[in-house]
């Protein structure tokens, strides 16, 4: 004979509980990759160089939001400039327009 599990409730103060949690931990994580960030900005114009940045990407990443992780800006930039390879730099993929529904 089968058994169902009993529905799961949860009371709003849990609920906003969980959701403080999780802002705090997300917050703690952007403090530390801006800390991270804040290193690259002491590396030479040669390092950022090879990681396909540039010292405004870094000064730009810096100047997010508090609460938003600057490395994902340094990703965007660093993917824009490195160039690509293997098979993919042959059989480029076909860009689709994001399209918007209003």
């Amino acid at each position: 004979m089968p058994t169902s599990a009993a529905p799961v409730t949860t009371s709003p103060g849990a609920r906003t509980l969980t959701w403080l949690a999780r802002s705090l931990i997300s917050l703690a994580k952007a403090f530390r990759d801006r800390r991270e960030v804040r290193n690259l900005a002491e590396v030479d114009e040669r390092m950022l160089r090879d990681i396909g940045l540039t010292r405004d990407d870094v000064e730009t990443a810096l100047m997010e939001p508090i609460h938003h992780r600057p490395s994902w800006v340094l990703v965007r930039c660093a993917e824009r400039t490195i160039p690509v390879r293997g098979p993919a730099a042959r059989n480029p993929r076909p860009v689709v327009p994001f399209v918007s529904r209003s």
